[in-house]
């Protein structure tokens, strides 16, 4: 489990809902330039009212970012700063010249520094601005068109495909629109797809060196060390190693508590200690009482609670709960076996292998997968037996039929706010009268910026609860869990954020006619589909111009840098409170994925969605490559393993935005030009086909084809024996391993790769560095302020560092070291 730290947790939340309340209050001001008398129902007094308050707060938010990027690096570049020389990082230039410099550092360079997943991350952007900025030249003969139909619609809808009248010759524009757009989005895809295979293999082979698998329902016979190290060696001789997985609960408590009790110790010697040396108290003579704590006595317990030394209690504590865990820790019987566990070979392309190959007669038993990086193993999956697993799925699975229900509810609800002009039309809704008394400002703000801020709160609310269905469900790791809440998130975005959004908006708008002749709702799709575009028209601009500017501005963490952090006591707990977190890929793709569905999906019927389509992706891509080259850094690294999901998905936008068309032209009596759009979907299919069957598993899978795997073998040192075991032994459960005297530093070497646990650095160059899940050690050049033991054995006075933690905003220093 991934325990992010307070101002990652609090900057996440201002990124994704704080912007928008943000922009809720500067709304009524800025939509005064809106003009009152138009009529909110053609859309452009909604998007004023979106659009306005989001450019102002996002001019804000960059200002502030401009000014504040450089006097407090440890805010907006901590891995060039206080995370040095742990992380290459880029040097960028000051001013607006720094959008340039990030955008021109090469994809070569950003896969060096934050891997093939970041890269593809960062792809998903650049792929989307070059996409909609062809798109949006088609869209300039769109508007053209759509500007000129019969229906004369004014304001934004106007622009769409709703001007058209139905039957009319002018049909054929979005037809070949729809050609054009489709034909672009297929050699787009067919060259980022075929870079991106060279790039996941390579990656894979020179830098995710993986010599080890993981075996999970295992028979009784081979749950121990010993018989699952013979049954491995008898089918692949050059097997090193093997390490069963512990059930250890007992201990992960213990541990807990031992740390807990740790942290409070210190917290107390801390306060005591200042308490002593305080001039204000000494100057009033007062004398200084120890803490107490309120506790029943062992020696009288009918007495009661009773005021005990708080330190001296701790301590007990402390000394106590240490004895109890190393007598766990040396009692075989407390850690019995699992059903899982991790074999070690001396090659990777036998560890490839055995990943690949069916390994007992008996079915469902011996499954083997590759390894995933120790710094993101989940444990509690590992450990999970095969009938809880199951039992965790089928639960997930009835929790997700309330979860769906639930959200259906909610969105039709933010559907119905989008229509309040044509619900007050209804018998029985007269109490909504006084919607059309309201300014057309105000009314914008009601049925335009209010549903979009609700349905943004509503997603974002998503993944936590996808993540904990992942964990229920028997997740092994971190790329794992991220994995399951890509696919699913999307899903539901796809069916909420869009078919729901879209459907819901179009029969709200004309309910009255929908109840009295309920064979007309497909006329009245034709009509409102292309309409509702002005909805996601706004969601775009406001996913555009409120989430990216407040990531980057950072305003959460810069107000505990600058206020709150000298108050917290021990080091560790400022850098947690200021470690920036790390990528979760689960959660920002299909973000980004849904914005390409509604972009594509409106391309043609609401052309001027592919502009707000080339804006979005490109603050975007300056935006995360950005925080991603100089703030977080990653939890797991699959090496572009979710490319052919994303690839998927992208054409699954596409498909949608065939089938929505084809639709609506059909509706709108377009009986001769319908067949000429017939043959895209299928197009579409055999597009995917070829490239899901060539090279999906390839892409998809962490595995490394066979003969790239022998060559990596015979172009680098084999390892030597010592490094097999350090490999192996980085598998141990981290509770069992811990060093008791350092369990607030958590003191685990964080690699990337098997390749760095193989060949660890010294230890005097290591550098404590907050990781996520655990406090790990991050190996680098010890700097400035930071003592280490050559410097200790020269010179005794740097043991203690000059200045106090972090009183220089350019380096924080760990007194503790």
């Amino acid at each position: 489990t991934t325990y992010p730290s307070l101002a990652t947790n609090v900057h996440t939340m201002w990124r994704d809902l704080g912007v928008f309340v943000a922009a809720v209050a500067v709304a009524p001001v800025c939509v005064m330039a809106s003009d009152d008398d138009e009529p909110a129902s053609n859309g452009t007094a909604e998007l004023l009212a979106v659009a306005i308050p989001a450019v102002v707060v996002a001019v804000v938010m960059w200002i502030v970012f401009f000014m504040a990027r450089n006097r407090f690096p440890n805010v907006y570049a901590p891995k060039a700063n206080w995370m040095r020389n742990a992380f290459d990082t880029v040097e960028l230039p000051d001013g607006i010249k720094f959008v340039k410099a990030v955008f021109d550092v090469p994809e070569t360079e950003v896969i060096e520094k934050v891997g093939a997943d970041g890269a593809i991350f960062l792809r998903v952007f650049k792929l989307g601005l070059d996409l909609f900025a062809v798109c949006s030249v088609v869209a300039i003969g769109l508007l053209a068109v759509n500007a000129s139909g019969e229906n004369n619609l004014d304001g934004l809808i106007g622009l769409s495909m709703a001007n058209i009248e139905d039957g009319s010759p002018l049909l054929w524009a979005p037809v070949v629109g729809m050609w054009v757009i489709s034909l672009i989005a297929y050699y787009t895809l067919r060259k980022n797809y075929n870079e991106i295979l060279v790039i996941t293999q390579e990656y894979k082979a020179s830098k995710m060196r993986n010599y080890s698998v993981l075996v999970r329902n295992l028979p009784e016979e081979l749950c121990s060390d010993a018989a699952l190290l013979e049954y491995f060696q008898e089918l692949y001789p050059d097997t090193h190693g093997a390490l069963c997985a512990r059930q250890i609960g007992k201990l992960v408590k213990k541990m807990a508590q031992y740390k807990a009790v740790t942290l409070d110790l210190a917290k107390t010697k801390i306060a005591w200690d200042k308490a002593q040396n305080d001039p204000k108290i000494a100057a009033s003579g007062k004398a200084v009482q120890r803490p107490t704590v309120r506790q029943i006595s062992p020696s009288n317990p009918g007495a009661g609670l009773q005021k005990v030394d708080k330190i001296e209690f701790l301590e007990t504590k402390q000394s106590k709960l240490q004895e109890e865990i190393v007598a766990i820790r040396s009692d075989e019987d407390a850690q019995k076996p699992s059903t899982a566990g991790f074999v070690t070979f001396s090659s990777i392309a036998t560890a490839n292998a055995a990943a690949q190959t069916l390994q007992a007669l008996a079915p469902g038993t011996v499954d083997v997968m590759m390894a995933p990086e120790p710094r993101e193993i989940f444990w509690p999956g590992v450990i999970m037996p095969k009938l809880k697993r199951a039992a965790g799925g089928h639960t997930v699975t009835l929790l997700k039929i309330p979860l769906v229900w639930g959200y259906i509810l909610a969105i039709l609800f933010i559907a119905s706010m989008q229509n309040l002009d044509a619900l007050t039309s209804n018998p029985g809704m007269g109490w909504l009268s006084f919607i059309n008394d309201l300014p057309a400002a105000v009314s914008g703000i009601i049925q335009g910026l209010v549903p979009v801020i609700l349905l943004a709160v509503l997603m974002s609310m998503l993944p936590k609860i996808l993540r904990a269905f992942a964990m229920k469900s028997g997740a092994v790791s971190e790329s794992e869990i991220q994995t399951y809440v890509f696919g699913t998130h999307y899903a539901y975005q796809v069916v909420f954020v869009f078919f729901l959004t879209m459907l819901s908006s179009a029969i709200f708008a004309s309910l009255d006619v929908v109840l009295a002749d309920p064979t007309q709702i497909f006329s009245i799709l034709g009509e409102t589909v292309p309409g509702a575009g002005n909805f996601f028209i706004a969601y775009v601009v406001l996913q555009a111009f409120g989430k990216f500017p407040g990531e980057l501005a950072r305003i959460v963490p810069l107000i505990l840098q600058k206020f709150f952090l000298r108050s917290v006591a021990l080091d560790t707990e400022r850098m947690k409170i200021m470690e920036p977190g790390t990528m979760d890929y689960g959660t920002l793709l299909p973000q980004q994925l849904v914005i390409y569905l509604l972009v594509l999906a409106y391309s043609v019927l609401h052309p001027i969605i592919s502009f707000f389509g080339v804006i979005y992706f490109g603050i975007g891509y300056i935006t995360w490559k950005h925080q991603m080259l100089m703030l977080y850094t990653s939890l797991c690294e699959s090496g572009g393993t979710n490319w052919h999901r994303i690839f998927k998905f992208i054409m699954v936008g596409v498909v949608i935005s065939q089938v929505t068309v084809i639709g609506v032209v059909a509706v709108k009596v377009g009986v001769e030009m319908g067949p000429f759009l017939l043959p895209l979907p299928v197009i579409s299919y055999l597009f995917f086909s070829h490239f899901d069957g060539l090279y999906g598993h390839t892409v998809s899978s962490k595995l490394v084809a066979r003969e790239v795997a022998r060559r990596t073998d015979k172009t680098i040192d084999p390892p030597t024996t010592e490094e097999l075991d350090r490999m192996l032994v980085s598998f141990k459960q981290p509770e069992l391993v811990y060093d008791l005297d350092d369990i607030l530093y958590h003191t685990t070497l964080r690699c990337t790769t098997s390749e760095c646990l193989a060949h660890p650095p010294p230890k005097e160059t290591w550098i404590l560095f907050p990781g996520d899940p655990v406090n790990t050690l991050l190996y680098a050049d010890s700097g400035p302020g930071v003592v280490n033991e050559t410097d200790k054995a020269s010179d005794p006075e740097k043991v203690a560092p000059a200045k106090a933690p972090y009183e220089d905003a350019d380096m924080m220093v760990m007194s503790e070291v």
